[in-house]
């Protein structure tokens, strides 16, 4: 049998979106592979205590606890990729032997991670059970890779997302889940060991599915699953908490707000489900901690890692913004690479142009303009008007939220917007798309995935691998 050629008549036989996206997956895999081994072990953000929160679900079968557990011993030569273990001197025999712990009030290398929920843990644990004999570097490289599903979720997702919205589109089809696929540091959170993509891949299938819902008017299916999704992403990260108030608006609007007995019954399907996955976990930590986050402990835990300013001082404060943008591109693990400041401007630039079209194409369907060239994504149903004002009031609830963290700690980090992806992906594109004129269409889906398979060039040839000798 010519598994080759059945492979390759079954390819032709998809539409030229679906081939795209079969391609970008199989360059998509490669990249994160490269990613997988690119890093050195444990240098990505929080690897080490993620890492040892795993080996106690799996070795002990529990969640360790703040304040209580510490950062296993052998895990010491990695203490300058940690929070507060200090002295950190890796390369002492004596240190790597008895590693330093701290003072009564001022312990060092304590377990900073137990806050987290527990569900990308239990999905790691079998394959930490499997590599169980081999060493902790080369376990968190398997671990890494085990990250990588969910990234390809997260791309197609980001697909399905455009196809439902504007089904006849190919430009948002090809372009969208490219735009995923390809942005760096995404990439990272796909192989790393952190629960982050999981977090992300999840939080995109809450936001496919409340398109769906929009476009249906949220049928019982949906909502159940709808529910189901919401809560697996708050078993994944605490980030997963902006979702709550946008699947509740978003009901309501696309059910009709005079319609209370349609959107409480609605409501109530969702939360039937996501009460019956989350409330142990809240429970637990409130039980444990007092409260529903942890983060009182966090902050007793780690007494530098206090607010710099106010909810307002911080969301009008140009550094932190311009903080956040690096970190959305570039810096890599604990602000290990930042990007100079051409190629920074080089990614801001077409973004600024990108939102400019958004602004534009906003006006004219709030205005309901007149378009001179006949296409159907110019002109949004009501459902779809109403998807894509979701998929912007997820975008600035997640940026809110990072700022409303600030707040509370200093070490706020552009990574906990990251679940909002695959709407800021389609919100920027449908911006791009607006300004190039529709007989341009397939030069320019061309020239902006050729311009991202670029940018991940240069930022490996020019950043990473210069970088590698200072880790």
């Amino acid at each position: 049998m010519n598994v080759a050629g059945t492979w390759w008549t079954a390819l032709r036989g998809r539409s030229l979106a679906r081939q795209f996206v079969l391609v970008l997956l199989t360059l998509y895999l490669a990249k994160q592979a490269i990613y997988v081994v690119a890093f050195p072990p444990f240098t990505g953000h929080d690897e080490v205590a993620h890492y040892a929160y795993l080996r106690t679900v799996a070795t002990e079968g529990r969640v360790p606890v703040l304040l209580e557990d510490r950062l296993p011993n052998d895990l010491y030569r990695y203490c300058r990729y940690t929070l507060d273990w200090n002295p950190c001197v890796p390369n002492n025999p004596a240190a790597l032997s008895n590693p330093p712990r701290g003072l009564p009030g001022r312990p060092q290398g304590m377990q900073y991670a137990a806050n987290h929920p527990p569900l990308y843990y239990i999905l790691m644990t079998p394959i930490y059970w499997a590599t169980e004999q081999a060493s902790p570097a080369v376990q968190q490289y398997v671990l890494r890779a085990a990250a990588i599903p969910f990234g390809i979720v997260t791309v197609l997702l980001a697909y399905l997302l455009a196809r439902v919205l504007f089904p006849a589109d190919r430009f948002l089809a090809f372009t969208v889940p490219a735009f995923v696929a390809l942005q760096p540091q995404i990439s990272y959170e796909a192989a790393m060991v952190n629960n982050d993509i999981v977090c992300i891949a999840l939080y995109s299938w809450v936001l496919y599915l409340l398109v769906i819902g929009l476009r249906d008017r949220f049928p019982a299916k949906t909502c159940v699953l709808l529910g189901f999704a919401l809560g697996l992403a708050l078993l994944a990260k605490g980030t997963s908490l902006t979702a709550v108030p946008i699947v509740g608006l978003t009901v309501i609007a696309g059910t009709g707000w005079r319609d209370v007995r349609g959107w409480v019954m609605r409501g109530m399907l969702i939360a039937l489900p996501l009460a019956l996955l989350v409330v142990p976990w809240y429970v637990y930590l409130y039980r444990s901690y007092g409260n529903l986050t942890g983060f009182d402990q966090i902050a007793e835990l780690q007494r530098w890692n206090r607010p710099q300013g106010g909810f307002i001082a911080q969301l009008l404060d140009r550094e932190f913004a311009v903080m956040r943008f690096k970190e959305t591109w570039g810096e890599f693990g604990w602000r290990q690479i930042p990007l100079s400041s051409p190629m920074l401007w080089a990614i801001g630039l077409p973004l600024a142009f990108a939102f400019g079209g958004l602004v534009q194409y906003a006006y004219s369907a709030a205005r309901r303009g007149t378009w001179t060239e006949d296409d159907p994504v110019l002109r949004p149903t009501r459902w779809q008007a109403l998807a894509l004002l979701m998929l912007a009031g997820t975008c600035l609830v997640a940026y809110l939220a990072v700022v409303q963290f600030g707040t509370r700690f200093v070490l706020t980090q552009a990574r906990y917007y990251f679940p909002a992806i695959n709407a800021a992906a389609l919100l920027v594109l449908l911006g791009l798309r607006t300004l190039i004129p529709l007989r341009y269409h397939t030069y320019g889906q061309a020239a902006a995935f050729a311009a991202l398979v670029l940018l991940n060039v240069l930022i490996f040839t020019q950043y990473v691998v210069p970088h590698y000798p200072n880790w």
